[in-house]
């Protein structure tokens, strides 16, 4: 279980980082968004097997992992409900947060002490304001049609 949460874990970091900043093609029409969403998913459930199977001690981690899945969800459906452009931060940030759940869990377990605290938090600053420009850059661009990938 522990060996497909990593193989989960990694392809979903690689997934990420194609699917959100992708220049190509919308990330919210890519094949990589689809299979990013899909991957978080079954990073939230080995997560939540994990933790089942081996110590209840950390069952909040649960929550955690439904938190990420669901802003993975969420922002993969939010191009489907357009609502005056607000759709696209709805996006942005339910992918941008499932990714930095993905990256902040990799460097809490990787480190120890005061830097798995920094870890905790040095993400959620970094990528925010990178969100956001995503955001601003898919906003101006959803007047012009894309070719699908």
């Amino acid at each position: 279980m522990l060996a497909v949460h990593i193989a989960a874990g990694t392809l979903g970091l690689m997934l990420g980082a194609l699917a959100l900043w992708s220049e190509r093609a919308p990330t919210y029409r890519s094949r990589a968004g689809l299979a990013y969403q899909w991957t978080v998913l079954a990073v939230a459930l080995t997560a939540i097997a994990l933790v089942a199977l081996d110590s209840w001690a950390l069952w909040w981690l649960v929550p955690l992992a439904v938190l990420s899945y669901g802003l993975a969800l969420v922002g993969y459906r939010a191009p489907a409900r357009p609502r005056n452009g607000a759709w696209v931060r709805v996006y942005a940030h339910g992918q941008g947060g499932s990714y930095i759940a993905l990256v902040t869990a990799l460097l809490v377990v990787s480190l120890a002490g005061p830097a798995a605290i920094a870890a905790a938090i040095v993400p959620t600053l970094i990528r925010l304001p990178l969100i956001e420009r995503r955001a601003t850059h898919i906003s101006r661009e959803t007047s012009t049609p894309w070719r699908q990938t």
